[in-house]
């Protein structure tokens, strides 16, 4: 039993205690038995602490970003193979597709220690903290199987990592997407019954985040319901439920918008009442914080590393925003004439231009960097950046606005337009009241889409949200991405060259490549499954059939 529990604690990186003021501040333990580890509350929050941090690592350094914006046609960048997510040229050698599968069950490996093994071996605590943390476990698992079913579609349900590798049953079939979502839900309803609806340490999952997460999956079920009710039910059953959760949060959950939204994306604003579930991140070592600091930051002028000089919101996305005057677009992306006091504060704050010779930083082919998820320097963040890309802003994956807008979906469920006033009233909190945009006064999905592509720009949702359009509609939601002409770049003018001409936006103009406009297809709506994983499992190239539930 010992050795079992060390190798237990060898894949899950259990840790001995734990900070209420930072529970993911833990310090590793050297021998551990069943009766020293999990015999007290303290320790099996330690256990589950692990799932919060550093295992998201694979997913969301890059694959996260790459999938969810760059691949949506709003990020735009075309370096390698992380440009083949923006070209739609990727095939299943491709290395960052590898690391957000390989990531994602990484996560379920994880999540499936606490949900299975730690039980086993918990001695003198209760069963409520037993449950509580079981449901850490099957809310985390829920999250990663969410990701992995609508990049991958058909996958693989593993619900005990352990038993696996204690049989040597290595080899599993690939799953339907109906038996993954039943399967989110019955993990999310579980942490909905046993999660608190406040925990002492802020950024654990509560009843709350549960709730938020399991009305994104019925939201989905719903649609992928729509016109295919035979193979996934009725519709109106799971907007039904999606209302009704989106209803419980925002009446009773206490939480709010917040009234600054740059703060959202700061190291002051983690864990923030409008958050209900984010990826905890903090400086000290590689994998342990956000690399988005890294990867979105223009040049050394404002990051102490920085990746981001060819990355920037496309065309497509910008006219998106000019199409009205939203307070959110500062807070987003950076373009010429923008001032940011909390970046360079050592040279009196960051003053965008295209141009500027002497800091030898030049205008990217949007015109435009990211400034989302861009915090700064050490010497700006009172040292939450480090040099191991690890800056410590938390890194969304659900908050309050986004529930908001979902009640909006909800309600219009599968008709074509509604006027329901709880529905506008949500949805203007975010469209209206937070971005100081004209109410709108009718919904539709396609208007709720442009809304959540909007607030939720760079966060990695747009991606999720277009595959809704596709279940619902697949000739719109193709339209919409091949009318984006996503490679449309901007070019200087014959002519003009001075400095003062680079920094005047009048003097470029748009260019179409000569090969034309990137085509998507059908056929590429879901990623395929990694090389490598094909190679280990020849069971994947086979039909996806139904999971078996054990109840």
């Amino acid at each position: 039993m010992k050795k079992f529990i060390k190798y237990i604690c060898l894949i899950t990186l259990l840790f001995g205690s734990v900070s209420c003021d930072d529970f993911l501040t833990v310090e590793p333990e050297d021998s551990l038995t069943t009766g020293n580890y999990y015999n007290s509350e303290e320790r099996i929050r330690a256990n589950t602490a692990t799932l919060y941090g550093s295992v998201w690592w694979d997913f969301h350094s890059q694959f996260m970003w790459l999938a969810g914006d760059q691949l949506a046609g709003d990020l735009y960048y075309t370096y390698d193979q992380e440009g083949q997510f923006f070209y739609f040229s990727y095939n299943n050698g491709n290395s960052y597709i590898l690391y957000g599968w390989r990531g994602l069950y990484r996560v379920i490996s994880f999540a499936n220690s606490v949900i299975n093994d730690m039980p086993k071996a918990a001695a003198n605590v209760s069963q409520s903290v037993i449950d509580a943390a079981v449901a850490e476990g099957k809310f985390v698992r829920a999250v990663a199987y969410y990701y992995l079913t609508e990049y991958w579609g058909e996958v693989p349900i593993i619900e005990n990592s352990t038993d696996m590798i204690v049989s040597g049953n290595m080899f599993v079939p690939r799953n339907t997407r109906k038996s993954c979502y039943e399967f989110m839900i019955r993990d999310l309803e579980y942490a909905a019954k046993y999660l608190p609806a406040e925990d002492s340490q802020k950024g654990r999952a509560t009843k709350w985040a549960a709730e938020a997460m399991l009305a994104k999956v019925h939201l989905t079920y719903a649609a992928a319901a729509i016109g295919n009710s035979g193979t996934y039910g009725d519709a109106a059953t799971h907007f039904a439920k999606a209302k009704e959760l989106c209803q419980d949060v925002i009446g009773n959950s206490g939480r709010k918008l917040e009234d600054d939204y740059s703060y959202l994306f700061t190291w002051e604003g983690n864990n923030c009442p409008e958050s209900l579930f984010a990826i905890q991140c903090r400086t000290g070592a590689y994998g342990g914080g956000s690399s988005r600091n890294v990867n979105f930051s223009r040049s050394s002028v404002i990051a102490d590393q920085t990746w981001g000089a060819g990355k920037g919101p496309t065309i497509d996305l910008q006219k998106a925003f000019d199409q009205q005057k939203d307070k959110r677009r500062i807070w987003t992306y950076m373009k010429q004439g923008d001032y940011y006091s909390m970046l360079n504060k050592a040279g009196g704050g960051y003053h965008y231009k295209n141009y500027v010779e002497a800091d030898n930083e030049n205008p990217n082919e949007m015109l435009a960097h990211i400034k989302k998820y861009v915090i700064g320097k050490a010497a700006d963040t009172d040292n939450h950046v480090g040099l191991n890309q690890d800056a410590a802003n938390n890194i969304h994956v659900i908050r309050l606005a986004d529930v908001y807008l979902m009640y909006a979906e909800a309600v219009l469920g599968s008709g074509a337009s509604t006027s329901d006033a709880k529905a506008l009233e949500y949805f203007n909190a975010v469209h209206a009241d937070r971005a100081g945009l004209t109410p709108a006064t009718s919904l539709t999905f396609e208007s709720i889409l442009k809304e959540r592509r909007l607030e939720f720009a760079f966060e990695s949702l747009r991606w999720l949200d277009i595959k809704r359009y596709y279940y619902r509609n697949l000739t719109a939601a193709l339209e919409l991405l091949n009318s984006q002409k996503r490679e449309l770049i901007y070019v200087l003018k014959s002519g003009v060259s001075s400095v003062e001409d680079r920094n005047n936006n009048d003097n470029y103009q748009e260019f179409t490549p000569e090969a034309g406009f990137v085509k998507v297809y059908d056929s590429q709506m879901f990623l395929p499954i990694p090389a490598e994983a094909l190679t280990g499992n020849p069971l994947f190239k086979d039909p996806a059939v139904d999971y078996t539930f054990n109840d």
